[in-house]
């Protein structure tokens, strides 16, 4: 199911029900006032925020810690959380099915061959050589969502996880399973979401 995007406040938020919702926020500024500390307990407590909203406004929102170092909803139950962090900003993932988001800031390094598949490194230098460094960039936040997605991402070579990119927002990631991921991209960044694809 298409993710809802949303920037801005959580009052605006015009949720479904049932699609997942990745909210691009800084983590500085209004969205974060009255919530101190370092940037994961900002990040975790702008999360707690957007839990309480789709779950009905809950009260009870506990956040825990897996194994892998990944922040997991313990209460209520059913909920999914990923976070990512980049250039001041958290983008915040939440769905009812397992979620994963990636978030990175657009600069002009050249692209990292070595962490692409060859079918991958083919299509990226069929590319004009200036838009191969976003291309390579989608597909790193595209990697990096599937590998947080599968629960171990630092077990996990990048140059192992294929992509596929359908379209400018589509894309598929395989390896121990496949997901399908949406992208996007904002001013200075780009923010992608995974989640598993149904058979």
């Amino acid at each position: 199911m298409t993710p809802i995007w949303h920037d801005g406040p959580l009052d605006a938020l015009v949720w479904d029900g049932q699609s997942p919702v990745a909210w691009s926020v800084a983590e500085t500024g209004p969205y974060a006032a009255g919530l101190q500390g370092d940037a994961r307990a900002i990040r975790q407590g702008l999360a707690a925020v957007l839990i309480r909203k789709l779950a009905g406004d809950s009260d009870d929102v506990r956040l825990t810690r897996s194994p892998a170092g990944a922040t997991i909803v313990s209460t209520p139950g059913g909920w999914y959380l990923s976070l990512s962090s980049r250039g001041a900003h958290a983008l915040i993932g939440v769905a009812p099915s397992p979620i994963a988001v990636d978030r990175e800031v657009v600069d002009d390094h050249p692209p990292l061959w070595d962490m692409l598949t060859p079918t991958e490194a083919d299509a990226l230098r069929r590319l004009p050589t200036l838009a191969r460094p976003q291309a390579w960039l989608r597909r790193w936040t595209i990697k990096e969502a599937h590998a947080k997605l599968i629960g171990e991402p630092r077990r996990i070579r990048p140059e192992t996880i294929e992509t596929i990119v359908t379209d400018p927002i589509d894309a598929t990631a395989t390896f121990e399973g496949t997901s399908r991921c949406w992208s996007r991209s904002t001013h200075d960044a780009i923010e992608t979401v995974a989640q598993w694809s149904q058979p």
